[in-house]
């Protein structure tokens, strides 16, 4: 909940594109550019079926000059094979000649011949089909979609086409890295490539010591959590990426920074001591968590008069990124659903890094906003049925929700229901140890406006109509399950509102004070009710949202209450602990919100 917010702030970043082949320098010194290692007798083409353009990169390696350089060329399909072999033979020999004559300039005494600006027609530069050289007017598309052994021959030297392999076009480490908190790659884009299959190997220099040069192996896998032994060090990350048949070239990259020291024990690594296990046969774990988004941190306005008690570096994303992570890994949950997720944060940090755990995630964002609301899920433990998401303004003609919208007269209300983009998202998830148990699972984000309970009571009544309706189908379609509801988010609602009492008591009358919140847009002669018996399986905390301004409890996980048993709840943290600086967030809290996290079981 923003208490404080007149208006929500959309941020507008823009982002330099950089093109994916670059040419990789030799690594030297502190490089911090990503550096492929090709093998010097193989040559690597990319192309897919029906693009107009293909890649192709090699090694070329001359002991008496003293080159190993990697070329890469992005050429277009409709080229004759001789304009190809032209631009590569332009390319090769300017360097090679530009370091020849770099050397006799150094050294007068040697005879080190330039190269001959045409090789081509000659032959010292050629392509060859099963062996057999290919005319130089064939076009290029024809070879590509020719499935022949083809070999690149350049100046004596054959090179072995291997067509697709799996290969990574970008990679780069985390500017911010710190003890005790995943680290991974802030950037990883591939080609044919099956990242759970690939090979990862991390190491760390000691630059304070002035050894850039000298690593140590580490750890192995995606995600590395840096030790205090690394404090002060680079990190470098190796990658050989594969698929289920083949290996591709390697790749390397070293980090910017140096490890840093973390904040330390945070208290949610407290409440991991109740999530150590997973859950397994009839059991499940669920969290939920605002994780506060970073278009709502990154303004002066957040920094000088939301958070002004947060230090500037810890309101980040960088640093808090790593903390929500680690906290998200911590709990061990089968079911996340998160809110105020930014779409990068998803697309290039959870998703990423929760998927190398055997998770599965799903993502929408509220029409244009840049943030949104993201479930994920164990894919061990779980198949996914199907997935949806609304926009409830888009879609107000369910029937047992129109029947109620057709009664409220209040044209202003209407109006201001319209103009809200909250979205429901649902994933419908099957239990693979229990396969006659099917979930569906709601995650959402309330409007948050003080003035708006009746809002937010319509938009609750919404949601829980909608889960019924979808939930009805699933029994339709299988009969012989058991199809039971879950909802989780920020409703941005407390416990006395409306909302929790249509959910657990399963009526609000007419005389609902939230029908007034707004005198304006009040809403009369008009009660609900709905068939979901649901309770709260963490109850109602004193707060879920704590700043010095407000605090409150706005996150719930409701559960229907005849199908499933609470088996734990993990416990809050203390008083004590969100005030210690003052509010959240802060150096060990990255949201303003606290994660909600039960363990359920199914009844039998």
């Amino acid at each position: 909940m923003r208490s404080t917010f007149a208006v929500k702030l959309w941020v507008q970043r823009s982002y330099l594109v950089s093109s994916i082949f670059t040419q990789f320098l030799p690594f030297r010194g502190t490089q911090t550019q990503p550096r492929h290692i090709l093998k010097m007798n193989e040559a690597f083409l990319r192309y897919d079926k029906g693009n107009d353009v293909f890649n192709i990169s090699f090694r070329y390696v001359d002991e008496v000059v003293k080159i190993d350089r990697q070329f890469n060329f992005s050429r277009q399909t409709t080229e004759s094979v001789n304009s190809f072999l032209t631009r590569i033979n332009t390319n090769v020999c300017k360097f090679v000649n530009q370091k020849i004559q770099r050397k006799k300039k150094k050294n007068t005494s040697l005879e080190i011949s330039t190269l001959p600006l045409d090789n081509v027609d000659s032959g010292k530069i050629m392509l060859l089909k099963d062996d057999v050289q290919v005319d130089g007017n064939v076009l290029c598309k024809s070879l590509l979609q020719d499935s022949a052994e083809l070999k690149l021959v350049i100046l004596g030297k054959t090179y072995d086409v291997k067509r697709n392999l799996p290969y990574i076009s970008k990679i780069s480490l985390p500017a911010s890295m710190l003890v005790g908190f995943p680290t991974y790659p802030a950037k990883f884009e591939s080609m044919y490539t099956d990242k759970k299959q690939s090979i990862f190997n991390w190491y760390r220099n000691n630059a304070v010591k002035n050894e850039p040069n000298s690593w140590t192996h580490v750890s192995e896998g995606y995600l590395y959590v840096p030790s205090v032994s690394d404090i002060g060090c680079n990190l470098k990350i190796s990658c050989v990426p594969r698929n289920e048949s083949d290996s591709g070239t390697s790749i390397e990259v070293q980090s910017k920074g140096t490890v840093e020291a973390g904040p330390g024990l945070c208290p949610f690594d407290i409440r991991h001591e109740f999530t150590k296990n997973k859950l397994s046969g009839q059991s499940f774990r669920i969290m939920s968590y605002n994780i506060l988004a970073d278009t709502y941190t990154d303004s002066d306005y957040s920094k000088d008069v939301l958070f002004p008690y947060c230090p500037g570096y810890a309101l980040d994303i960088d640093y808090r990124k790593q903390l929500i992570l680690k906290e998200i890994i911590g709990f061990n949950s089968d079911i996340i659903c998160l809110q105020e997720v930014d779409s990068k944060i998803y697309e290039r940090d959870l998703l990423p890094s929760l998927s190398m755990l055997n998770y599965d995630g799903v993502f929408v964002t509220k029409n244009e906003v840049s943030e949104g609301l993201a479930m994920f899920f164990n894919h061990e433990r779980f198949e996914i049925l199907n997935i949806e998401s609304r926009v409830m303004s888009h879609n107000v003609n369910s029937p047992k929700f129109k029947a109620v919208w057709d009664k409220i007269e209040n044209e202003k209300m209407k109006e201001r229901f319209l103009s809200r983009n909250t979205t429901i998202q649902v994933m419908m998830l099957q239990s693979k140890e229990n396969p006659s148990e099917i979930l569906i699972v709601g995650n959402t984000h309330l409007y948050f406006r003080p003035d708006a309970c009746h809002i937010r009571l319509m938009q609750g009544y919404y949601i829980i109509t909608y889960l019924h309706e979808v939930a009805s189908a699933m029994r339709e379609e299988n009969p012989r399950c058991n199809v039971s509801v879950l909802l989780s988010g920020d409703f941005n609602s407390v416990p006395e509102r409306g909302i929790y009492r249509l959910f657990t008591e399963n009526y609000i009358p007419e005389s609902c004070d939230d029908w007034r919140s707004n005198p304006e847009e009040a809403v009369k002669n008009v009660s609900l009710t709905q068939d979901l018996r649901m309770s709260s399986a963490c109850g109602t905390p004193e707060y879920t949202n704590y700043t010095p301004e407000f605090s409150a409890c706005l996150d719930y996980i409701f559960y229907e209450r005849d199908k499933f048993e609470v088996e734990q709840v993990i416990p809050m943290p203390s008083k004590e602990e969100i005030t210690l600086h003052t509010g959240l967030p802060s150096v060990v809290f990255p949201s303003d919100h606290i994660s909600l996290c039960a363990d359920l079981k199914f009844r039998e």
